[in-house]
């Protein structure tokens, strides 16, 4: 497992009962800092993920659940912080081979794999994290704010002329 994420929680896949075990995960302050700052928003007021694990196939496993929060963020019409809602259904296998990816240019035909166990582990923090970056509106607009182009100026510029016409004019001048 990698060691500089700002969340994890590995669960032994063979410590997972048959009937499967729910964990309800809550990251501290702490936690909630550094994911905010991998996920480039201001702040992360709540975070919660639960979940189901259930042991699957040869070794595998199957998480099912769902991640809420609340994300702080900028709008990017107003520069207003605003607090934006975070839910996210996770779905996702895990397997102990993961297989290589599909033997073809073709990438309609390549499947999506399970993800992989990694020395008979998964991580769900790290499950978590992922799931966050992919709720977060990369373009966030506080609820309300439209933005409004500037008025046109009501005077018309004048027409500006062109290099050529301005030296024609100083050719005018040398011949005088």
């Amino acid at each position: 497992m990698q060691t500089d994420l700002p969340w994890t929680y590995e669960v032994e896949v063979a410590s997972v009962p048959p009937e499967g075990q729910t964990f309800e995960l809550v990251p501290d302050e702490i936690t909630r800092k550094r994911l905010a700052e991998v996920a480039g928003v201001v702040a992360i007021p709540a975070l919660k993920m639960q979940v189901e694990v259930r042991p699957a196939g040869d070794g595998g496993a199957e998480v099912i659940g769902k991640l809420e929060g609340v994300v702080r963020q900028t709008c990017v019409v107003s520069l207003e912080e605003f607090d934006s809602p975070v839910s996210e259904n996770i779905a996702v296998d895990f397997a102990v081979n993961r297989k290589s990816e599909a033997e073809t240019d073709d990438e309609e035909e390549i499947e999506d794999h399970p993800d992989p166990i990694v020395d008979g582990k998964i991580d769900l923090g790290a499950l978590a994290t992922e799931f966050l970056i992919l709720g977060v509106d990369p373009y966030p607009r506080k609820p309300g704010v439209e933005f409004a182009a500037p008025a046109p100026d009501k005077a018309a510029p004048e027409p500006k002329r062109s290099p050529f016409e301005q030296l024609s004019g100083l050719k005018d001048e040398f011949k005088k």
